[in-house]
């Protein structure tokens, strides 16, 4: 059992770090992606809907957080791995 709880803490700190730097760079591209459109508009090259790319961003992260959520609940031993993600992410 204490090798299982081991194992949980290790994956669930491997996943929370990869979490975390995959989502800065995420996030990274989709501001410089608002900053071009932002320009092209400024600019009079394109017409942005800001409130329908909002709803679509906004749409795509409900998405992510439901998948984390059913991830943690499938797994038999979430408590070791939300301490290890936890951990992972601060890291």
């Amino acid at each position: 059992m204490l090798l299982d709880m081991g194992f949980a803490g290790f994956a669930g700190f491997v996943v929370g770090f990869a979490t975390k730097r995959v989502l800065n760079l995420f996030l990274m591209l989709m501001g410089l992606y608002v900053i071009s459109l932002m320009w092209l508009a400024s600019k009079g090259v394109v017409e942005v809907h800001w409130t329908a790319l909002f709803s679509l961003f906004k749409g795509m992260f409900e998405g992510f957080t439901q998948f984390v959520q059913g991830l943690i609940r499938k797994l038999a031993f979430a408590g070791s791995f939300a301490a290890g993600f936890a951990l992972g992410f601060k890291t």
